[in-house]
């Protein structure tokens, strides 16, 4: 439950109430974002997109929840969203800025690359991970996510996923037996580092 000064700070769209608001509720909604495999790329888009529904829907807000917890429930309709529309469309091939990136003219590195067994030990981790995170369903994700990742209180969480407290401990159960059987099918049935 929001406090009822603080309430009629946002409806009255206090500049300064806002301006704290954003700053103390933004670096939140980008490591959401990051931790549910968003894009960096498109990380800010959907920031935008949340702060400008938030502030759409401003008048509807009761303060019967906690306002980060409002704010990010808009953010994960919003990356459902957007998950949506990335299964629906084919990427671009962009070789040529990667090239333009990396390389002179004259074809000499701009950048000298990082050592490659460790670039590469570094990227399976990262892909056992995300093949292991893919396995979870969106709810378990997310409860996994805002529990372990982000340390939100549970009953926040039940109210971005909807779900009772009990239903919330089964979630967050099974998202960490999965995780831990298919981290241990990976690396042990990898040689990832020798």
């Amino acid at each position: 439950m929001i406090d009822q000064k603080l309430l009629t700070l946002l409806q009255s769209r206090d500049p300064a109430f806002l301006k704290t608001l954003f700053e103390e509720v933004n670096p939140f909604l980008i490591r959401v974002s990051l931790a549910n495999r968003i894009d960096k790329e498109d990380v800010g888009e959907l920031i935008h997109q949340t702060w400008e529904t938030f502030f759409a829907n401003l008048d509807q807000f009761e303060g019967r929840s906690q306002l980060r917890t409002f704010i990010c429930g808009i953010l994960f309709n919003k990356i459902r969203e957007h998950r949506r529309l990335q299964k629906r469309m084919v990427p671009e091939d962009d070789m040529q800025k990667v090239m333009d990136s990396s390389f002179t003219p004259d074809g000499w590195w701009k950048v000298e690359p990082a050592d490659p067994y460790k670039v590469m030990e570094r990227q399976q981790v990262a892909q056992f991970i995300e093949d292991c995170m893919d396995g979870l369903t969106e709810q378990q994700a997310t409860a996994f996510v805002m529990t372990e990742v982000e340390d939100e209180e549970s009953g926040d969480i039940c109210k971005v996923l909807g779900v009772t407290s009990s239903h919330l401990r089964v979630l967050i159960f099974r998202a960490k037996e999965k995780l831990r059987k298919c981290l241990n099918g990976k690396l042990g049935s990898e040689k990832a580092f020798r």
